[in-house]
């Protein structure tokens, strides 16, 4: 038994999921026309190959070749049968046609409610044919009394709603669209106006010069420059424009593609390397294979190779444009500076070509690779921008060279020097541990220390922190506050803990407690700042208690972290507790 076919599902099928705009008829028509060309030419018959495209009144048009034509055995072979396709006969020779499926006459049902078709084959049988289809599943064959030319005629009729399809000037944009490359001439005729679409030189025939201005015209923006894109393999030439503005690294790719001459796609994202991003391609291909909606590529193992081998050109291009043209060569990176960072974590010859432009946020401002490297053979990275800025300000006091590498790559940048570097060290910032870097206090000051410290501890256990105490500059900073990822993590469970409902708080806690190790943040006092030292030296419990609390709330505020309602409430009490303390010690006012 054989499946039942239901064309009118098949031509929703189409219109609705396969084909992303109903003018894509227009492309199937000419791809068929190009086929049909082609195939006459390898028979060895000399002619003049053409398409044409009239436009009647009545919303007609009729689409010619002077291809090959069909006979009355291939009409029933091809045409009545669904994904049945006159290229799949020799698949050697396959390569020189633009379609392989059988399903883009049936395109036209998107647009039209019958298809008339008029052909003689160039075989020497000479009987000319008439085919009509429905989108209902019926067709008919006659043979015609007159004598039709070589090739093959579509009249078409357009459906409501799809009047505009069938108007010149829809029907110029699209030929151009799709057939402004081809090398067979394509003439749109109406009344006695004919006009002949396709007499550019494709971009990838141009010099560099006359590819510039074609970007610049049709793109509205001058590229930085053209790239020159070959593929052996994939029988690829083109180029790629390089954008003259910055682009986000989510931004969608859109490069125009190319089958054979015809315009494949001019959304297509994945031809070229994901990290590619800071150019346009323009690309056609003689040897990659389309999908069924002839929208984008089968991604096989040739279609990888061949992006493989588009990326190379690209990066031989950076390379001999870093030693020719280093001015063309700094703005580009200044520019598509996140497009190079992704290029350079990705490659590690582009990695040794880039890293010395590339700028980072350190403890000394934003400063370049090279610049950096100059002063300092050892470095640390902060992984997250929370932990750099909770120490950027005190690590230059200390002449520590530490970057920040939270941002998108920086991290993996920075890091990757210890492969290329000998003479460089890259440690990643420890950030509770960066407080044993400063100088410690000698034996008696320790002893001094101990009791405040022991305080510290004690009114700040509750809020998973510990206190030390170090010399370190600047000398007015009193206190530094350290944490982590993790120290947040908990503090951020214990408050959930406390509002969520038992079963959750209950989740919670077997979260925090059994799975993990309680960590605590660091409260570094600064001994070479003046206020610590009277707080440290003060007997007044209530009023240590206090500068406890304001220190340890002043450094919150100080590295940009949240307060909890407690630590709110904490600072509140100790601010109105100095103010108390000083409106008592006012002299009364006379009255």
């Amino acid at each position: 038994m054989n499946f039942q076919v239901n064309l009118q599902g098949v031509i929703d099928l189409l219109s609705n999921h396969l084909y992303s705009d109903p003018g894509v008829f227009i492309r199937e028509l000419l791809q068929n026309g190009i086929d049909a060309v082609t195939a006459r030419k390898r028979l060895g018959q000399e002619f003049e190959g053409e398409v044409r495209v009239e436009v009647f009144s009545s919303n007609t048009i009729s689409f010619s070749d002077n291809g090959c034509g069909l006979t009355e055995k291939e009409i029933e072979q091809f045409l009545a049968k669904i994904g049945s396709s006159t290229k799949r006969e020799d698949q050697d020779l396959a390569d020189d046609y633009i379609g392989q499926f059988g399903v883009g006459l049936l395109s036209c049902f998107v647009v039209s409610e019958e298809i008339v078709l008029i052909t003689r084959s160039s075989n020497g049988e000479g009987d000319s044919l008439e085919w009509r289809g429905k989108p209902d599943g019926t067709y008919s064959i006659k043979k015609l009394e007159r004598q039709v030319p070589v090739g093959t005629t579509i009249y078409l009729k357009a459906k409501t709603d799809y009047e505009e399809y069938f108007e010149f000037y829809r029907l110029r944009e699209l030929l151009e669209k799709y057939g402004e490359f081809l090398p067979t001439p394509i003439i749109l005729t109406e009344d006695n106006y004919e006009l002949n679409v396709n007499t550019s030189i494709p971009p990838w025939n141009m010099d560099k010069q006359e590819a510039m201005d074609f970007v610049e015209e049709t793109a509205y923006s001058k590229p930085m420059d053209i790239i020159s894109l070959t593929s052996v393999i994939g029988g690829v030439k083109g180029i790629a424009s390089i954008l003259p503005y910055a682009v986000s690294l989510q931004d969608e790719k859109k490069h125009r593609v190319y089958l054979k001459g015809m315009l494949l796609s001019d959304k297509m994202s994945n031809v070229l390397p994901p990290w590619a991003f800071f150019v346009n391609g323009i690309i056609n291909t003689e040897n990659l294979r389309p999908t069924a909606s002839r929208e984008a590529f089968q991604e096989n193992d040739l279609f990888f190779s061949v992006r493989d081998e588009l990326g190379e050109c690209i990066k031989n291009y950076l390379i001999e444009l870093s030693q020719e043209n280093q001015e063309l060569f700094k703005r580009i990176v200044l520019v598509h500076y996140a497009s190079i960072k992704t290029m350079a974590v990705e490659d590690e010859e582009l990695y040794e070509l880039f890293i010395q432009h590339l700028s980072f946020e350190t403890s000394f401002g934003d400063l370049k690779m090279a610049e950096i490297l100059e002063n300092h053979t050892h470095l640390l990275v902060a992984p997250t921008l929370d932990e750099f800025r909770q120490v950027a300000r005190v690590a230059k006091a200390q002449d520590l060279m530490v970057i920040n590498g939270g941002y998108v790559h920086d991290l993996d940048l920075v890091l990757n020097l210890r492969n290329v570097k000998d003479d460089i060290s890259v440690d990643v910032l420890d950030i509770l541990e960066f407080a044993n870097r400063f100088k410690e206090l000698n034996v008696m000051e320790k002893q001094e220390t101990r009791p405040f410290l022991d305080y510290s501890n004690e009114i700040l256990r509750s809020f998973q922190c510990r206190s030390v105490v170090r010399w370190f500059e600047p000398a007015d900073i009193p206190v530094l506050y350290n944490t982590n990822q993790e120290v947040n993590f908990f503090k951020l469970a214990e408050e959930s803990e406390k509002e969520a409902n038992p079963l959750f708080a209950e989740a919670v806690r077997v979260i925090k407690n059994e799975l993990y190790d309680q960590p605590f943040a660091r409260l570094c006092y600064n001994y070479n700042n003046p206020i610590v030292r009277k707080a440290m030296e003060s007997r007044d419990l209530e009023a240590q208690k206090a500068c406890i609390e304001l220190f340890y709330t002043q450094a919150l505020l100080l590295g940009n972290h949240p307060l909890s309602s407690a630590e709110l409430s904490m600072m509140n009490e100790s601010l109105f507790h100095f103010m108390n303390m000083g409106l008592d010690r006012m002299p009364e006012v006379e009255q």
